[in-house]
Protein backbone atom coordinates (compact mmCIF):
# COMPACT_ATOMS: atom_id res chain seq x y z
CA UNK A 1 0.00 0.00 0.00
CA UNK A 2 1.76 3.41 -0.98
CA UNK A 3 1.64 5.87 1.65
CA UNK A 4 0.70 9.38 1.03
CA UNK A 5 3.55 11.81 0.91
CA UNK A 6 3.87 13.92 4.31
CA UNK A 7 3.04 17.93 3.27
CA UNK A 8 5.32 20.65 4.58
CA UNK A 9 3.79 24.07 3.81
CA UNK A 10 4.33 27.67 5.51
CA UNK A 11 3.06 30.79 6.11
CA UNK A 12 4.12 33.91 8.63
CA UNK A 13 2.13 35.79 10.75
CA UNK A 14 4.34 39.04 11.67
CA UNK A 15 7.56 37.50 12.66
CA UNK A 16 6.67 34.14 13.10
CA UNK A 17 6.80 31.36 10.42
CA UNK A 18 4.61 28.80 11.14
CA UNK A 19 4.76 25.76 9.46
CA UNK A 20 2.00 22.72 8.46
CA UNK A 21 2.40 19.58 8.38
CA UNK A 22 0.27 17.08 7.01
CA UNK A 23 0.40 13.54 6.85
CA UNK A 24 3.20 10.80 8.72
CA UNK A 25 5.61 12.97 10.61
CA UNK A 26 8.17 9.85 9.43
CA UNK A 27 11.42 11.22 7.34
CA UNK A 28 12.94 7.85 7.26
CA UNK A 29 15.80 7.32 4.92
CA UNK A 30 14.07 9.80 2.76
CA UNK A 31 14.65 13.71 3.29
CA UNK A 32 13.64 15.58 6.34
CA UNK A 33 11.48 18.12 5.32
CA UNK A 34 10.78 19.92 8.43
CA UNK A 35 14.39 19.94 9.31
CA UNK A 36 15.25 21.15 6.12
CA UNK A 37 12.74 23.61 6.42
CA UNK A 38 13.27 25.37 9.16
CA UNK A 39 17.19 25.31 9.06
CA UNK A 40 16.41 26.96 5.91
CA UNK A 41 14.31 29.77 7.13
CA UNK A 42 16.50 30.16 10.83
CA UNK A 43 19.68 30.63 8.44
CA UNK A 44 17.75 33.85 7.25
CA UNK A 45 17.54 34.68 10.57
CA UNK A 46 13.67 33.47 11.16
CA UNK A 47 13.86 32.37 14.79
CA UNK A 48 10.25 32.10 15.67
CA UNK A 49 8.92 28.85 14.62
CA UNK A 50 4.90 27.40 15.45
CA UNK A 51 4.85 23.89 14.29
CA UNK A 52 1.21 23.24 13.52
CA UNK A 53 0.66 19.47 13.94
CA UNK A 54 -3.36 19.00 13.84
CA UNK A 55 -3.02 17.06 10.49
CA UNK A 56 0.08 14.97 11.48
CA UNK A 57 -1.19 11.32 11.91
CA UNK A 58 1.85 9.42 12.63
CA UNK A 59 4.86 10.41 14.56
CA UNK A 60 8.13 8.01 14.25
CA UNK A 61 11.30 7.79 16.31
CA UNK A 62 12.97 9.87 13.45
CA UNK A 63 9.83 12.57 12.83
CA UNK A 64 10.90 12.98 17.41
CA UNK A 65 14.62 13.16 16.14
CA UNK A 66 13.52 15.79 13.28
CA UNK A 67 11.44 17.96 15.79
CA UNK A 68 14.15 18.31 18.37
CA UNK A 69 17.10 18.59 15.61
CA UNK A 70 14.76 21.77 14.34
CA UNK A 71 14.42 22.69 18.61
CA UNK A 72 18.22 22.27 19.09
CA UNK A 73 18.59 24.53 15.47
CA UNK A 74 16.28 27.64 16.57
CA UNK A 75 17.62 27.68 20.01
CA UNK A 76 21.32 28.00 18.60
CA UNK A 77 19.82 31.33 17.36
CA UNK A 78 17.65 32.52 20.78
CA UNK A 79 14.51 31.43 18.79
CA UNK A 80 11.52 29.64 19.56
CA UNK A 81 9.47 26.38 18.37
CA UNK A 82 6.10 25.49 19.70
CA UNK A 83 3.72 23.25 18.73
CA UNK A 84 -0.12 23.32 17.75
CA UNK A 85 -2.92 20.83 18.18
CA UNK A 86 -1.16 17.27 17.86
CA UNK A 87 -3.55 14.81 17.94
CA UNK A 88 -3.94 12.25 21.27
CA UNK A 89 -1.50 9.83 19.24
CA UNK A 90 1.17 12.49 18.57
CA UNK A 91 0.84 13.89 22.00
CA UNK A 92 1.37 10.24 23.34
CA UNK A 93 4.63 9.96 21.80
CA UNK A 94 5.60 13.56 22.82
CA UNK A 95 4.96 12.47 26.60
CA UNK A 96 6.75 9.45 26.30
CA UNK A 97 9.48 10.84 24.97
CA UNK A 98 9.56 13.19 27.78
CA UNK A 99 8.97 16.49 24.80
CA UNK A 100 5.78 17.77 26.17
CA UNK A 101 8.12 19.58 28.99
CA UNK A 102 10.28 21.07 26.48
CA UNK A 103 7.72 22.20 24.13
CA UNK A 104 5.31 24.67 25.10
CA UNK A 105 2.25 22.97 23.10
CA UNK A 106 -0.89 24.75 22.16
CA UNK A 107 -4.32 24.50 21.48
CA UNK A 108 -5.74 27.49 20.19
CA UNK A 109 -3.23 29.12 17.40
CA UNK A 110 -4.21 32.75 18.55
CA UNK A 111 -2.77 31.78 22.11
CA UNK A 112 0.31 30.58 20.75
CA UNK A 113 0.81 33.33 18.39
CA UNK A 114 0.59 35.42 21.40
CA UNK A 115 2.81 33.74 23.30
CA UNK A 116 5.81 34.39 21.34
CA UNK A 117 5.51 38.43 22.22
CA UNK A 118 5.34 37.53 26.24
CA UNK A 119 8.89 37.74 27.66
CA UNK A 120 9.46 34.31 29.58
CA UNK A 121 10.27 35.20 33.07
CA UNK A 122 13.92 35.57 34.13
CA UNK A 123 15.05 32.81 36.48
CA UNK A 124 17.05 33.83 39.11
CA UNK A 125 19.84 31.97 39.90
CA UNK A 126 19.83 29.55 42.62
CA UNK A 127 23.29 29.80 45.01
CA UNK A 128 24.93 26.99 45.40
CA UNK A 129 25.11 25.21 48.24
CA UNK A 130 29.00 24.30 49.46
CA UNK A 131 29.94 20.81 51.10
Amino acid sequence: MMRRPTKVISRKNGDIRIIKITGRLDPGDGPDQLFDMVQRFAEENEIDFLLDLRSVTYISSTGVGSLIKCYRTVLKQKGHVKLLSPSQSVRNILAISKLDGVFEIFSDEAEALTSFNEKAPEKEAKPRKSK
